[in-house]
């Protein structure tokens, strides 16, 4: 892993809010949603109706952005979301993220959508710089 690499990540708490773009037919969507940062892997937990489920079936392709060291920077990372149905992972991911049991009690709940998020690329805006340093991950 790269010294840029290791420094991008190292300002993600494991649960923060993060902004993740989808595109089908040539149409952005945007949201805020909670990044699960979890022994080295991204994940993102949402509803089975929510609409992006279907935007990101349709094109798995995404771009995750987040403030960082009080809103001084910015991480931005594309890459692909994936639907986790690893029992074993879902249940890891449904203990260590408190917000996640007050939507779905139990990591079988069939409304319980996991994703993984597997970057490529990364874009870093350090805390008062206005360059964009980047790499392939």
């Amino acid at each position: 892993m790269s010294s840029l690499i290791k420094e991008a990540l190292g300002y993600l708490e494991p649960i923060g809010v993060s902004f993740v773009a989808t595109s089908v037919d040539n149409q952005p969507y945007v949201r805020a949603m909670m990044l699960i940062y979890h022994d080295n892997r991204f994940f993102y937990a949402t509803g089975s109706t929510d609409n992006k489920v279907g935007q990101i079936t349709r094109n798995p392709r995404v771009q995750v952005c987040m403030s960082i060291e009080n809103d001084e920077g910015s991480l931005r990372l594309r890459g692909e979301m994936s639907f986790i149905t690893d029992e074993d992972t879902r249940a890891e991911v449904h203990g260590c993220a408190g917000f996640i049991q007050g939507f779905w009690d139990n990591p079988q709940d069939p409304d319980f959508v996991l994703m993984e998020f597997k970057p490529d690329y990364l874009e870093l805006m350090r805390p008062g710089s206005i360059e964009i340093v980047r790499t392939k991950m």
